[in-house]
């Protein structure tokens, strides 16, 4: 299950089940339209939002975009991580 958290405009975010389960730092993934798992950006929340990696989708503008809108729902982000990672344990 992936759960998808946030839509702004065209840019859906949404957490990997695996990642909650088995990676130590939060993070979210971004794409436009769906969550396709072969296209989409991926960013770290913690320590400091930082790109994972690009993705093949976004543009420069869009991956901008998607970093101002983390920026701004950063907390709501980490707790809906937190919340799906106590689901998952």
């Amino acid at each position: 299950m992936s759960p998808r958290i946030l839509k702004d405009g065209e840019l859906i975010f949404w957490f990997h089940s695996y990642d909650v389960q088995h990676e130590s730092r939060a993070s979210v993934h971004v794409g436009i339209g769906s969550q396709n798992d072969t296209t989409d950006a991926k960013i770290w929340l913690e320590p400091e939002i930082a790109i994972a990696r690009t993705g093949r989708t976004l543009s420069r503008t869009q991956l901008n975009r998607a970093l101002t809108v983390i920026e701004r729902d950063l907390n709501h982000m980490r707790e809906a991580w937190n919340a799906h990672k106590r689901k998952t344990e």
